[in-house]
């Protein structure tokens, strides 16, 4: 995860042995948690090894759970698809404003996302189809404070009658980085998801 600052109240770290740190969240990655305590914010930066942590409260509500059971599997294909559904229909918008709600399904592997009208109670056209399993480039979440994008380069189909797909930005605003964050990696690892299973499925292939 790339740094992100929460501005209004604090993050809390809840660490194996039981206890609770009040923080403001700097950074955090694979390896390590980069804050610095709330109460001294002009204090030193310190670093918790996240296999000390099992939970992070962020301030905005977002709770990140953290499993350092090495042998513990990742999320499967169905988990990572309803991840995506409830996560970005509840926090990603159009690329402009925060009016219109992104609206994601899915059709077999392929990511539908359509926007919803301002009531929110219909898409106002069919949306865009996208092949995870062919992602150009992952960007970084921009983190704006009060906004966060994300920017895939990703192939999407532009004609269903030919099955016709061209490399298209995909842009999506989401309301605050940690979700951005969040929305990212699970497009990410279900990307490596869909490779995986093309590369099984090519394996299995009898010629």
């Amino acid at each position: 995860m790339l740094p992100f600052i929460s501005l209004n109240a604090q993050d809390l770290i809840h660490t194996k042995d039981g206890s609770k740190i009040e923080v403001k969240i700097l950074v955090i990655n694979q390896e390590e948690i980069q804050y610095k305590k709330y109460n001294n914010l002009d204090g030193p930066l310190y670093i918790l090894p996240k296999t000390e942590a099992t939970q992070i409260d962020f301030a905005n509500g977002t709770v990140e759970y953290i499993s350092n059971n090495q042998t513990s599997s990742k999320p499967s294909m169905a988990e990572t698809q309803a991840f995506l559904i409830e996560t970005i229909n509840a926090h990603g918008f159009e690329e402009d404003n925060f009016k219109r709600r992104c609206d994601v399904s899915f059709e077999g592997d392929f990511l539908r996302l359509k926007i919803i009208n301002k009531k929110g109670d219909k898409p106002v056209n069919a949306g865009l189809l996208y092949d995870f399993a062919r992602v150009i480039k992952f960007q970084n979440v921009s983190d704006r404070g009060d906004k966060a994008f994300v920017n895939i380069w990703v192939m999407r189909q532009t004609n269903p009658d030919k099955d016709i797909w061209d490399k298209h930005k995909m842009v999506m605003r989401v309301d605050n980085a940690a979700n951005a964050e969040s929305i990212l990696r699970a497009l990410k690892h279900y990307s490596e998801l869909l490779i995986e299973k093309q590369y099984k499925e090519k394996g299995s292939s009898k010629f």
